[in-house]
This record gives C-alpha cells, structure tokens and sequence, in this order.
C-alpha cells in the first residue's frame, strides 16, 4: 500500500512483514542533499507511525551523488534513529552490479541486520524469516 509519493521517492507498507518501503523515483538525481536528508526523515517519521520493524530500501534507481559527509551524518544522526525505533532487519535491492561489493552487518544487541538483493522478491523472503528462526 503506497503511503506517500512525490516526484522523488515513494513510500509503501507491507502489513504482513511490518515493512516500510523506499524507492527512488527518477527524478531524484537533482535534489539537494537536504532533500535527501528530509527523505530520509521522512521515511523515519512513517516507520514510527506505522510501527515497523523492517525497512525495504529500493536502490537500483539511485542516482544521486552523496557528498562526503553523509557516512558521518548516516552513522551519528540516521541510525540513531533506527536503533530508537527498533528496526531488526534492513533490506537493500540493488543493482546486480553491486552486490559484489556491498557488504551485509549481522544483528547485533539494539541494532538491526543488513542484507543486500538484486531482487525485491529475495529481500522480502529474508524480510518475512523472524530473526528468531535465522539465528538457529
């Protein structure tokens, strides 16, 4: 269900996983980095409202060029807030290009496990296994 649409980015919720969803729609390689940053909160803000526990983030369309303070901004003020909400899993669908050289982070305590698809049918099978059933 399609939540919130600009010309930039769509937001969507799956129910049956407790999933929000990102996905970058074409025009975004001209925003700003601000804009980028309120997508981002955005994005935080409806996970708080519909209570998710994971996040489907859509990357194969990306185009935007981040700027070199973004690992920081990401690692100090954007996980943060995933950790406050208490996301277990973040799912990102990319490129099959890039698979090769992104890397997954296992869960760890207060924080939330990542994994990296080229498809969004991979990503939600992994999203719908309860971290319970993974880790035996």
């Amino acid at each position: 269900m399609i939540i919130f649409q600009n010309t930039n980015y769509r937001l969507s919720f799956e129910a049956d996983t407790q999933t929000l969803l990102f996905h970058w729609e074409e025009p975004h390689a001209q925003m700003s980095y601000e804009d980028f940053q309120e997508a981002c909160s955005n994005f935080l803000g409806y996970g708080f409202e519909y209570q998710v526990k994971n996040f489907l983030i859509d990357v194969r369309n990306f185009q935007f060029q981040l700027p070199a303070e973004f690992p920081k901004w990401q690692s100090e003020i954007h996980y943060p807030r995933y950790y406050k909400l208490g996301i277990e899993k973040v799912a990102y669908i990319m490129p099959e290009s890039a698979l090769a050289d992104a890397k997954g982070i296992e869960k760890t305590a207060g924080k939330f496990a990542l994994q990296n698809f080229g498809t969004p049918s991979e990503a939600q099978v992994w999203l719908a296994v309860p971290l319970e059933i993974m880790s035996q």
